[in-house]
């Protein structure tokens, strides 16, 4: 088992910068709708607790079972290994430089395919393949399940909003609940991203100084608010609802728990959150034709113009991610 005995500059220097890039840039998907509907409801010092919290929880237990491996074993997949470069040099810190300049135009860029790509190119079709699978069956479990009853929730949600009314105090640990358990599976899915910097096996030491520097960069996200793909989410129907995010979570952690069992490989959880709430936009529209009051978000556009510019930016993610993961192989 390694310490930082074996971590040369460029490592701990891609580390952190992956740890800052990959939280602030998925913050999208796994606490944007809670930063949002807890702006005003909750204070910042609590909220940071509670999500270094459950870090600490998921890390320490992951590094626990999978005896020392700080990704929960998704590196290390038995033929789809992801190794560490030897030499180590400065060529692989600019992934993540990359995964910070997308974030700040807005993009909802797959770190997935930016960084861990960028490693191992052989490995892109099946990042490719984990990922897309994950799109259509999140599609799926938006567009069914918001299609057959819960576009009632939401369109109770916007009349009781219309109306200014207050929201019961059930629905606040129900939202922290599920909070809990959608950053939880993130962090199972998403700390490849982040620990395919270091050895393959850390000790307590090293982990303990890993995690500690993961919860400073959470608590500085939640101090600013989330970041500039919070314009994603304001785009949808009652995102920054409590109630509608506490939906929203609980059903995006199903999807990561469902393909957590079907594979250890790594995959896109970006892609996963927009197949989600792209089905349920399209349920919710489909269903607001039934009825003449309306209970959308139309602030963002028609349904083509919203779903269109999502899946535009992912392409464009995409496209930029694999074309700086090949393009470095020759500096490499």
């Amino acid at each position: 088992m390694s310490g930082f005995m074996d971590v040369n500059t460029w490592m701990i220097v891609g580390f952190l910068l992956a740890a800052y890039s990959v939280v602030t840039n998925d913050s999208l998907q796994t606490l944007g709708t809670y930063i949002s509907s807890n702006k005003t409801r909750s204070p910042k010092v609590v909220q940071m607790a509670f999500i270094s919290t459950v870090t600490i929880a998921v890390l320490m237990l992951g590094w626990f079972l999978k005896n020392g491996d700080p990704a929960w074993g998704r590196l290390s997949v038995p033929g789809k290994e992801f190794p560490l470069p030897e030499p180590f040099t400065w060529v692989y810190i600019l992934p993540p430089l990359a995964v910070l300049a997308l974030t700040q135009w807005g993009a909802p860029v797959s770190t997935s395919f930016l960084v861990l790509s960028s490693f191992h190119p052989a490995n892109i079709g099946q990042l490719l393949t984990s990922s897309l699978t994950g799109y259509i069956v999140a599609f799926f479990v938006g567009l069914s399940a918001y299609g057959l009853g819960v576009w009632l929730l939401e369109r109770w949600v916007f009349l009781r909003t219309q109306e200014g009314k207050q929201i019961n105090k059930i629905w606040y640990g129900l939202q922290w609940f599920s909070t809990g358990f959608l950053w939880s599976m993130w962090l199972v899915q998403d700390l490849a991203n982040i620990f395919v910097f270091l050895p393959r096996q850390l000790d307590f030491f090293a982990m303990a100084i890993c995690t500690a520097v993961l919860c400073v960069g959470l608590c500085v996200l939640v101090a600013t608010g989330g970041g500039p793909l919070q314009a994603v989410l304001r785009t949808k129907t009652n995102t920054s609802d409590l109630r509608s995010a506490t939906v929203i979570d609980f059903f995006f952690g199903l999807c990561l728990l469902y393909k957590a069992f079907l594979s250890s490989f790594p995959l896109s959880t970006t892609w996963v959150f927009l197949g989600l709430i792209g089905g349920r936009e399209i349920a919710l529209r489909v269903k607001e034709q039934e009825f003449e009051v309306v209970f959308t978000n139309r602030e963002g556009g028609n349904l083509g113009r919203i779903i269109g510019m999502d899946l535009w930016k992912a392409f464009v993610g995409l496209v930029v991610s694999l074309g700086i993961a090949l393009g470095i192989q020759p500096l490499v």
